[in-house]
């Protein structure tokens, strides 16, 4: 009876690792972040794309509401302390004149920028150098390379000047939208369209001295040093934040070392 008990046991033992067996084991699936977002940002995992929703809602914080108003305000006030331009008095007449001019010309610059950009599909977005996508594979092939003895260490650790015309090139190049957000790079013609969009903007505004071409051109040039900045930023960023720190915490340790008692 024991005997019989332990030949089904074993045989039931055999079934379910023949069972076991049969059973597929499917692969870990891969994780797509998008490129300069956050790994734990799940709103930038499943489409990297520059999706028409978020390019509206761009367009409408940064030239209709929240920062056109207050970019508006900030160098309307910039441009009544030092009098730009000379017609306007440096009264709350003036300054409304400035603050509008700003405005408009910040609309201008914006609805150009969606409605070229939408046309040709772009991403308009600024990334750092270490989140492009082609840095990332030209990196990639750099260390297979380096295994295989056929380049030097230097190529992965000196990327100061490549960080710094990474910026100037992602002011003047925008990527093409995809889902992956490694489209291909393309001259930044929606950015160009804004500034001149913005530039002229300004017409209605502005007295005729200051509606001149001379005088447009300096107008689109100060909005496209805005962007290189903005790109400039968001490269540097992160060094400036943590030198800043160094600096903060070195101040507080000098301020409790001075007050402390010998």
């Amino acid at each position: 009876m024991a005997i019989s008990r332990f030949l089904i046991a074993l045989a039931g033992l055999g079934a379910i690792s023949v069972q076991a067996q049969n059973i597929a084991v499917p692969p870990p699936s891969q994780t797509l972040v998008c490129p300069g977002a956050f790994p734990t940002d799940l709103m930038a995992m499943d489409n990297c794309s520059y999706r028409p929703g978020q390019r509206l809602q761009d367009f409408l914080t940064g030239s209709v509401t929240d920062q056109a108003v207050l970019g508006a305000t900030v160098f309307g006030l910039g441009a009544q302390i030092i009098r730009s331009p000379s017609e306007w008095p440096r009264t709350w007449y003036g300054y409304g004149q400035r603050v509008g001019s700003r405005y408009t010309q910040n609309l201008g610059k914006g609805t150009a920028e969606f409605l070229v950009g939408g046309l040709l599909h772009d991403d308009p977005r600024f990334l750092a150098y270490r989140s492009d996508p082609a840095v990332i594979e030209r990196r990639q092939k750099a260390v297979t390379a380096l295994l295989q003895g056929d380049r030097s260490f230097d190529a992965l650790t000196h990327d100061g000047w490549q960080r710094f015309g990474h910026a100037w090139y992602d002011a003047i190049t925008v990527r093409h939208s995809t889902r992956k957000g490694n489209g291909r790079r393309i001259p930044a013609i929606s950015r160009f369209a804004g500034e001149i969009g913005g530039a002229y903007a300004g017409y209605p505004w502005y007295p005729a001295a200051e509606n001149k071409l001379p005088q447009v051109g300096e107008r689109a040039a100060g909005a496209f040093g805005t962007a290189v900045l903005s790109s400039f930023w968001t490269e540097y960023q992160p060094d400036i934040t943590n030198l800043a720190g160094k600096i903060f915490r070195r101040g507080n340790q000098s301020k409790a070392a001075a007050g402390a008692k010998p």
